[in-house]
């Protein structure tokens, strides 16, 4: 049986995690949390990882990416580099939402509560904002992708119907404001191992994005900081 080599890139949040796949399993990984390191690091890191499984980026079947929501300049950087390394190789890419590689790290993470329940990766966007989507115990999502601001009331319905695993680097905000029985807190960070199933499944079903057009699904605009020095 055919298994795809695949590429992951993960780069949404303040973790740069760069990983080849064989089909599902992982055969080599890099990961490093450091704020704005991406740019520094990530070529670094995809030519350890393919050094270490003896390959390179010519046997690779695809080149896949976190495309967001998350990070304005982590997406920028990994999409930009996934499309390099596409346009080099002339391989496709496939995209994978932030959110879902989230909760797929979560569902392989630990045992899950029996019955309905509620996945709801997070990712933080600031204050008490959150990117967030609910998700079943098979990783489908059952809501939208929305910028939330958490408070004391968030996810009532879902918690009244049954468990809500909170995870992602958003979810301590969630814990500070929910303390509901049916909460569960899984503080898991975001990392490229977590899209190597929903990534063999769109290989699969031939699912590639036009690398060419592909832009990262940022949810808010950019909003760029006031320079200090333009305060002086």
């Amino acid at each position: 049986m055919f298994l795809p080599q695949l590429l992951l890139i993960e780069t949404s949040t303040e973790v740069c995690s760069v990983a080849l796949s064989r089909g599902t399993e992982i055969i080599a990984e890099r990961i490093i949390k450091e704020p704005k390191a991406h740019a520094r690091i990530i070529g670094n890191f995809i030519e350890e990882v393919l050094k270490e499984a003896s390959s390179s980026v010519a046997a690779c079947s695809a080149i896949v990416v976190s495309e967001g929501p998350g990070s304005y300049t982590g997406l920028r950087v990994g999409v930009s580099i996934a499309k390099g390394l596409c346009y080099g190789s002339g391989i496709p890419m496939i995209a994978v939402s932030s959110l879902e590689l989230l909760a797929r790290l979560c569902a392989e993470s630990g045992e899950m509560p029996e019955g309905e329940l509620t996945i709801a990766p997070m990712i933080d966007a600031r204050r008490m904002e959150v990117y967030t989507c609910r998700y079943n115990r098979n990783c489908i999502p059952v809501s939208k992708t929305e910028a939330l601001v958490l408070d004391e009331n968030s996810f009532s319905e879902e918690l009244s119907a049954g468990p809500v695993i909170f995870t992602g680097d958003g979810a301590k905000k969630a814990a500070e404001l929910i303390k509901h029985s049916n909460a569960i807190f899984r503080f898991t960070d975001a990392s490229a191992r977590g899209m190597a199933a929903p990534a063999f499944e769109k290989f699969n079903k031939k699912e590639f994005v036009d690398t060419a057009y592909f832009e990262p699904f940022y949810l808010k605009d950019f909003v760029a900081g006031i320079s200090k020095r333009s305060l002086l």
